[in-house]
């Protein structure tokens, strides 16, 4: 059975049938304000066309991108695979490593720019560091890729955040479609069902920290709109200020739209009238995702915020027996939680590109390929030495 596809954008967005069930609903809140109103008036540094996609009654969002070198790292293929890989070698200890690696990167980087690599247009781009993925068979996937081939001839299709563990479904669809994986990241899988998660004494310890610091955990309902100044200068200062300008630079409308619309599940942690602490999850099916937050730095680590926040996360998704999706970074924290390593992947279709830009991609995927697997090579010889 073919698969109807329908493309939404300024021009025609008030004049759809929305499809009508929950993911969708949700969904709606979320594309319709970023389509009318511009990605710039959430996100500082997406300078991207937003629209939608809708096949059968799936609705994702779109994000159509082109040369945006300067701009985050979830809508820029440049930044993503170059500025931000250059930007943490710049943090390694050893000096003399990180001058080779970043000699090394100039003549990757140039490569990339050649092959136009941030002209791509994303599908189920949330503009978020982690996105939920939609359950699509391969005759979907076809459908949309046909589609999209023929209204953008000139752009890659990227399918971000596809990973073997929460998203087979869509990684094999795309796999039979002809997309090649190429490796953006290695993400952290927590199952709270499991008994091994049950017995952690390292959960244990959160759960009995959360009870002796005395915060208390409110949620989105309990929030107000003078509390988004707050979640803003929390998320800013932990994400831009301290990480990476390169992380989507989330602004006050951002916050005000997550609250007003609830398109996000935020719980923050309060004590004495002060928010220290916060967090934002979705959930899709059977996968929740601790999609971003933050806490305030200037508290002392023995409150151990982050712990707080995350013990109450990972008690959220076992009461609901879904999987947890903890996205990348703090990977030590994270696996002595009971979290498994995951390599997650960009999805890319690029074989209907000149020559030129085709090269630009295999550069890039083989590049990775190479990385990863010297990387686990080196970490086998360090394993058996130890």
């Amino acid at each position: 059975m073919a698969s109807g596809i329908q493309i939404i954008d300024v021009d025609n967005v008030d004049l759809i049938d929305w499809p009508v069930n929950e993911e969708s609903d949700h969904m709606e809140k979320y594309v319709v304000p970023f389509i009318k109103n511009g990605p710039l008036f959430y996100m500082d540094n997406a300078n991207v066309k937003v629209m939608a996609l809708i096949v059968d009654d799936v609705l994702m969002p779109l994000v159509l991108a082109e040369r945006n070198y300067h701009d985050s790292n979830v809508c820029s293929i440049y930044t993503h695979y170059v500025k931000y890989a250059v930007e943490e070698i710049g943090k390694l200890d050893n000096r003399p490593l990180a001058w080779l690696l970043k000699a090394c990167s100039l003549p990757f980087a140039l490569i990339l720019k050649a092959g136009r690599v941030d002209k791509v247009i994303y599908v189920n781009n949330w503009l978020f560091p982690t996105n939920p993925c939609p359950e699509l068979s391969p005759e979907q996937v076809g459908a949309i890729t046909s589609t999209l081939k023929l209204r953008y001839p000139d752009y890659a299709i990227v399918f971000r955040s596809v990973n073997t563990y929460t998203c087979k479904t869509i990684f094999d669809s795309l796999r039979e479609n002809g997309y090649r994986m190429v490796r953006s990241r290695q993400i952290y899988i927590l199952d709270p069902t499991r008994k091994a998660y049950w017995k952690n004494k390292t959960v244990k310890h959160d759960r009995n920290l959360s009870k002796r610091m005395g915060y208390e955990i409110v949620y989105a309902d309990q929030l107000t709109e003078t509390d988004v100044p707050v979640l803003t200068e929390l998320y800013r200062d932990l994400y831009l200020k301290k990480h990476s300008l390169f992380n989507p630079q989330l602004n006050e409308n951002f916050f005000h739209l997550m609250l007003k619309e609830r398109i996000l599940e935020i719980k923050a942690l309060r004590k004495n009238s002060r928010i220290d602490a916060f967090s934002c999850c979705y959930s899709n099916k059977e996968v929740m995702i601790a999609g971003f937050g933050s806490h305030d730095t200037q508290v002392p680590l023995k409150v151990g915020l982050h712990r707080q926040d995350s013990s109450a996360t990972m008690a959220e998704a076992e009461k609901r027996g879904q999987l947890l999706n903890l996205s990348a970074g703090a990977g030590t924290f994270k696996m002595f939680r009971g979290a498994e390593a995951c390599i997650e992947y960009d999805a890319i279709a690029y074989g209907h590109l000149p020559f030129h830009r085709r090269l630009a991609w295999r550069c890039l995927k083989y590049s990775l390929d190479v990385w990863q697997y010297a990387a686990s090579f080196l970490l086998r010889k360090r394993m058996e030495r130890t």
